[in-house]
């Protein structure tokens, strides 16, 4: 699913230093996945959304109207096409429509484009899949008098993954043959959505290069065609997730898709992409974090379903991330509240909100590692008394796995470097189930009380005790 969204490509907002991040609301968000937000004009904007449906997926576009300060809810817009999917829409000025076709497997994907004054409907660009290769997300931007398509490819003679490529468009509106913008914006790895900003002269673009905060994040630079200097990444703007399509409409204000923590999901693989509005000011907002602000979030408990990760095992190790042991059990909150009414708002209230505070102490982390700083990360695992002492013992050190392991695969294994220089150190401490309270049930046949009480869920946990600034 994640390779689809790239081909196509919490209520929740961040203060950065530079801009203001705000989720948009349901209206716009689902749980289906939101992507490449663009406004036209004051009051109509136009988005992609990719629906699951029977086991396979659907993309198409839509539209929405500014009123009541808010963008309304969406409206199927009249771009789509019962022979294909369609997403990334991009309106030429004064011309043609470009957007993002698909067949039904959403592995043969290709920009074809409407001439707005004609019935002609869709046309396809030869030239740009005359050799059988993917091409995506169009942008259309004009250098002095030249106008030039800009769009994703994974044809031959890239650097590596997806590149960003152009077609210098002539002044009949023929499309020239493919060129690659270069080594400085394109990479071994992927380089997706570009848009290139009038407003600053610079080209936008998202990479999930090595050196970047998250999955894909966002890069700005200066230059044309394929002669640019070297990218910047745009901090204010990523997250240890994936974000991307970033688009302006005027000087401060623009959009951007992420996965960002708050974002809605269905399931593990079908998972997060919502459209966040940033409004950059010229108000410098200082929230640069230290280690001693990571206290203000300690301890932080962060839980588990019944005898997971990795169930009906001694292994003390685990290949599961605590971000799939996370939205696993956020997906069974239906069953939980089934069987017990009175959870009161566990899942959202406790699960949800600890998981993105993990976030937050992981980004102070970093943040005082960069500064050369030796850390220790203690962190104490817990179960409830299923089962017996030893395999509860293991499955407390299985839960501390699945931290670690989410903690180095974020930011590119930022904190795997760190773990290996000893400048970041781990202590792991595994209770098993000695201090689990006497009032959980540990009957196996009584699961009500056993698994899906209150006092039982509070026990499956792991716990970040400290985060010790060492000398």
């Amino acid at each position: 699913m994640k390779n689809t969204i790239i081909l196509l490509l919490l209520p929740f907002f961040v203060l950065s230093q530079e801009v203001l991040i705000k989720q948009l609301s349901d209206n716009i968000n689902t749980n289906s996945a939101e992507l490449n937000f663009v406004q036209i004009n004051d009051s109509t904007a136009y988005f992609t959304v990719v629906t699951e449906k029977e086991g396979k997926l659907e993309s198409n576009i839509y539209t929405t109207t500014f009123t009541n300060e808010e963008w309304g809810k969406k409206k199927y817009a009249e771009y789509n096409s019962d022979l294909f999917n369609t997403a990334n829409i991009f309106f030429l000025e004064g011309g043609r429509t470009f957007l993002t076709a698909c067949n039904n497997e959403m592995l043969d994907c290709k920009i074809v484009y409407l001439e707005r004054h004609t019935k002609q409907g869709f046309s396809d660009i030869p030239v740009l899949s005359s050799d059988k290769s993917l091409s995506t997300q169009a942008f259309v931007s004009q250098h002095n008098s030249q106008r030039v398509l800009y769009f994703v490819s994974d044809r031959k003679g890239g650097f590596g993954g997806l590149d960003i490529w152009l077609s210098i468009i002539d002044i009949n509106g023929n499309f020239g043959i493919p060129i690659n913008a270069g080594d400085k914006i394109n990479s071994p790895a992927d380089e997706i959505t570009p848009f290139y900003n009038k407003f600053d002269g610079l080209m936008y673009f998202a990479s999930n290069k090595k050196e970047g905060i998250g999955g894909f994040d966002i890069y700005s630079a200066e230059g044309s065609l394929n002669l640019w200097k070297e990218p910047k990444n745009v901090h204010e703007l990523n997250t240890n997730q994936d974000d991307l399509y970033p688009t302006f409409y005027d000087e401060n204000n623009g959009y951007l898709t992420s996965n960002r923590n708050g974002a809605k999901f269905e399931s593990i693989e079908y998972c997060c992409n919502d459209i966040f509005s940033f409004q950059y000011s010229e108000a410098s907002l200082d929230t640069i974090t230290t280690s001693s602000e990571i206290h203000d979030y300690l301890p932080l408990n962060l839980y588990f379903h019944n005898d997971e990760p990795d169930s009906r095992t001694m292994n003390i190790t685990t290949n599961k991330t605590y971000k799939e042991a996370y939205i696993s059990y956020f997906m069974m909150k239906a069953d939980y509240e089934k069987q017990n009414p009175a959870l009161n708002n566990f899942f959202e209230e406790i699960l949800q909100q600890n998981f993105n505070t993990l976030n937050k102490v992981l980004d102070m982390l970093l943040f005082d590692l960069s500064k050369g700083n030796n850390m220790e990360l203690q962190i104490r695992g817990y179960a409830s008394p299923l089962h017996n002492p030893q395999y509860n013992q293991n499955l407390s050190q299985r839960r501390i796995s699945s931290v670690i392991n989410y903690l180095t695969q974020i930011k590119n294994g930022a904190f795997q470097d760190y773990i290996s220089s000893r400048k970041l150190t781990i202590t792991e401490l595994p209770f098993g189930e000695s201090n689990a309270s006497e009032k959980v049930s540990d009957n196996a046949n009584d699961k009500k009380n056993s698994v899906y009480s209150i006092e039982a869920m509070l026990e499956r946990k792991i716990e970040i005790v400290d985060v010790i600034l060492k000398e």
